[in-house]
């Protein structure tokens, strides 16, 4: 019988730690990635030649920023950033990633603005501002 209570409680505690995402936790994780992307963009843009600089430099920037950050919705990012095996310039590799990111910033800028239009808000709005908004509507929208 002891046996039995222990297996159920060892069973019930591994379903609370089985979290699942509220929309305020997916919206601020989705902020997160778009916020990483914007802030490391401009590498990007050096790694590729569209910009001057170092880009071997921007290279190693990115991928400690990577390193750094722990948000699944980054994933297909550090995915691609993981197959550049030596940085080059004109690599193929280097493109794919800089194409990833291009739409994946976008995607993720409609899926947060989607969210909020979701609640009537069709403002246009900075990207810093989103949370706040949200927190907001959401105010509003419990009482």
């Amino acid at each position: 019988m002891l046996k039995y209570f222990i297996l159920l409680l060892f069973f019930l505690q591994s379903c609370e730690n089985n979290q699942i995402l509220g929309e305020r936790e997916l919206l601020l994780k989705k902020i997160e990635a778009f916020s990483f992307l914007n802030a490391y963009h401009h590498q990007l843009h050096i790694m590729i030649g569209e910009e001057e600089g170092d880009g071997e430099i921007a290279y190693k920037e990115l991928i400690k920023g990577l390193s750094q950050i722990n948000n699944d919705g980054l994933i297909p990012v550090k995915n691609a950033a993981s197959r550049i095996k030596k940085y080059k310039e004109s690599s193929e590799s280097v493109s794919e990633l800089d194409y990833l990111v291009d739409y994946y910033q976008s995607g993720l800028s409609l899926q947060i603005e989607s969210i909020l239009r979701g609640y009537g808000f069709l403002e246009s709005f900075p990207s810093d501002s989103a949370l706040f908004i949200y927190d907001r509507i959401k105010k509003v929208d419990t009482n």
